[in-house]
């Protein structure tokens, strides 16, 4: 008889726990834990300046759209089904805003909670062309914003250029200028060299490291001296000749090797030294590689600015028509304003390569494909 109470007591107690195990771990209606999967609280990135929404899934659906709208503007628009998400601004310093959601199933009530933050625009980038860029020792080697292969998603008003160091040291030094990359080789040296620069955008978000090869020379006895323009357009248009852009100190004959791309026109250069350039009216730049007889290699530049252009500001003022100047600026870690709108990222341009790639890339610039 004392047997069968103590196993009817020990079965009650266990029947006694698993009732207290499943009042513990039920949910109360409201619980976070009720939120419908991928629907519970979580992060979303709006795109930069783009759109996004939160998809409730079945058979969970929003209550009350005025609890999300009233929690940001970022909200515009919300249904039983989903909640449409908005930027058409950056603010680079905006912290994560929470958006409250109520949600039922027709039979618990719940709260899901997202934490909405602006993704920022795609990161800069520097990634020169693989040519090594001769320079005599002692003399400069300025590399115009064209060269320095840039693309910018957010650099409207210009971006910044900062020179950030020559390898080795004893190589020379390097600054920048709201027009060019300039290298001064050393007197003494002769060798190859490394210039490394960053660029950023309207933001201040800088590229990854960009680096221009080149080689330092010993001195011609004849050398081929370049410059570089700043050329007026007219009505979009402007037309030189080799003869603007270099001249050499001696017998051997000027050979106009190629032009470099323009980052907004389109370029036709002759091997008689005729150049053509046609644009849209906006400020623009590109190189041209010359040479000489005698094997002499050098680079020059043009850089077409708005006809009318008055200069006002710091970087503006280096678009007067004229030579582009050459003096080191103050710049420091932020670097000199660019008076330069690089080249805007071009979906699948990564993809593109070979012969193919200069006429895909000015069919991109003129909207054509």
């Amino acid at each position: 008889m004392g047997s069968t109470r103590r196993r009817l007591g020990a079965a009650a107690l266990s029947m006694l726990l698993a009732v207290l195990a499943a009042l513990a771990t039920a949910s109360p209606a409201g619980a976070a834990d009720d939120a419908p999967p991928g629907a519970g609280s979580g992060d979303v990135a709006i795109p930069y300046r783009g759109s996004t929404t939160i998809d409730i899934a079945a058979p969970w659906r929003i209550t009350d759209c005025r609890v999300p709208a009233q929690a940001t503007p970022l909200v515009v628009g919300c249904d039983e089904r989903s909640i449409s998400l908005a930027a058409p601004d950056y603010d680079p310093d905006a912290a994560a805003v929470a958006v409250p959601v109520p949600l039922t199933d027709g039979r618990i009530t719940t709260l899901a909670e997202y934490r909405v933050s602006l993704e920022a625009p795609e990161t800069p980038s520097a990634e020169p062309g693989r040519a090594i860029r001769p320079t005599a020792a002692g003399a400069l080697l300025r590399l115009p914003i064209s060269e320095l292969g840039v693309e910018c998603a957010v650099c409207d008003a210009g971006g910044r250029l900062r020179a950030v160091a020559v390898h080795p040291a004893e190589a020379g030094s390097l600054w920048a200028t709201p027009t060019h990359l300039v290298f001064r080789a050393a007197q003494g040296y002769t060798g190859p060299a490394e210039l490394v620069y960053r660029f950023a955008d309207d933001y201040g978000t800088w590229s990854p490291e960009g680096v221009i090869q080149a080689s330092v020379l010993r001195p011609a006895a004849a050398p081929l001296v370049t410059s570089d323009l700043v050329v007026a357009l007219d009505d979009g248009a402007a037309e030189l000749s080799l003869e603007q852009l270099a001249f050499v100190l001696g017998d051997d004959e000027l050979v106009l090797v190629g032009c470099g791309t323009a980052i907004r026109g389109q370029l036709q250069c002759d091997a008689d030294g005729a150049i053509d350039y046609r644009g849209d009216g906006a400020a623009d730049q590109f190189a041209v590689q010359l040479a000489t007889t005698g094997g002499e290699q050098a680079l020059a530049s043009v850089t077409l600015v708005p006809a009318g252009d008055d200069g006002a500001d710091a970087a503006s003022a280096s678009l007067r028509p004229g030579t582009a100047p050459i003096a080191k600026p103050k710049q420091g870690k932020q670097g000199v304003a660019s008076a330069i709108v690089p080249r805007r990222p071009v979906e699948d341009h990564h993809g593109a390569g070979g012969l193919l790639a200069p006429l895909l890339a000015t069919l991109d610039r003129v909207g054509a494909r």
